[in-house]
């Protein structure tokens, strides 16, 4: 795996966490043939939700302390959302439909929406609710058995990662998470199979997306924004453990895009209108060439290939 890196620059949003060095895929110039699909990319194919050979072995891999399963509006762009960097990341962990398509829930008692309803409420506020319960029903039990009625079931503990255990909370197996623009996640939400589930928000985060929602708050945070967070959270109050950085490599693609989206900022400050379109017109055209170059390459490879088998 590779070595560690912790930025100390103060304008570096992810400085200290503990995010794998991104050198492998610095070293990516040109894009490549997906194996599978064919299609021309670059770190990953977000279509097959595979990394690209060339990156594959050396990208970092998280196990999550619960399944997550996204859901992705069918008019949300592929090549647009982070929701496949939790897959590729974290491949045992994860698993991405297409709405109308939607996982069944054998106990959706074990399931978490991550949705901004009236009645969703904090992890934290969760723990407090289930150890309400717990403690109430106890006492009742207690009533109960002085007065010779049959005892009422009682909730389990729920041993935490390093053995620990947070009294009276329910152990979740699954949490989903809705992948499209606001405006289309209500559609999702009021699927008549997502319902009964308890909703869940997060405490309240700023993004650090780089392709922000018209008349949205910076608060509204990318789909691989919210699961870290989550997973954040979920380890801190859920599991009730201290957390050492181990799903801080959600960000691992995101974090390099960020780089690279304000280096580009950076580099394109001060240039007027003009200048802008220019520079976009010549990096258009030197991206279509480099994949005329590609297909024609993919083409000789082909023919040759098959002059090989008519040979032999």
């Amino acid at each position: 795996m590779a070595e560690r890196q912790r930025t100390q620059s103060g304008d570096d949003p992810f400085a200290g966490l503990n995010i794998d060095s991104h050198e492998s895929l610095e070293n990516i110039k040109d894009r490549s043939f997906c194996p599978k699909c064919h299609a021309s990319r670059k770190y990953f194919c977000y279509t097959c939700i595979i990394p690209m050979p060339e990156v594959a072995s050396s990208l970092p891999t998280v196990s999550l302390p619960v399944h997550i399963d996204i859901i992705k509006h069918p008019r949300e762009i592929d090549g647009k959302s982070t929701a496949v960097h939790a897959a590729i990341i974290a491949p045992n962990d994860v698993t991405i439909y297409t709405y109308p398509d939607i996982p069944q829930f054998e106990d959706k008692a074990k399931v978490l929406l991550v949705y901004p309803t009236d009645n969703a409420v904090t992890l934290k506020d969760l723990v407090k609710m289930e150890s309400s319960s717990t403690n109430g029903a106890a006492h009742s039990e207690s009533h109960i058995a002085d007065t010779g009625l049959p005892p009422q079931p009682k909730r389990t503990k729920y041993a935490g990662i390093e053995g620990q255990s947070t009294e009276g909370v329910r152990q979740f197996e699954r949490v989903v998470f809705i992948d499209s623009t606001w405006n289309q996640s209500n559609q999702i939400f009021r699927d008549e199979r997502l319902q009964d589930l308890q909703c869940v928000i997060l405490k309240t985060q700023k993004t650090h997306f780089w392709r922000t929602q018209p008349d949205k708050p910076d608060t509204y945070l990318a789909t691989i924004e919210a699961i870290y967070y989550f997973t954040l959270e979920y380890h801190q109050e859920i599991l009730a453990t201290n957390y050492q950085g181990q799903y801080d490599n959600l960000l691992y693609f995101f974090s390099f895009m960020y780089k690279l989206v304000q280096k580009s900022t950076a580099e394109t400050e001060g240039l007027s209108k003009e200048e802008k379109q220019v520079r976009h017109r010549r990096r258009t055209e030197t991206t279509t060439l480099e994949a005329q170059l590609r297909r024609q390459k993919s083409r000789q490879k082909c023919l040759t290939d098959l002059s090989v088998l008519i040979v032999n």
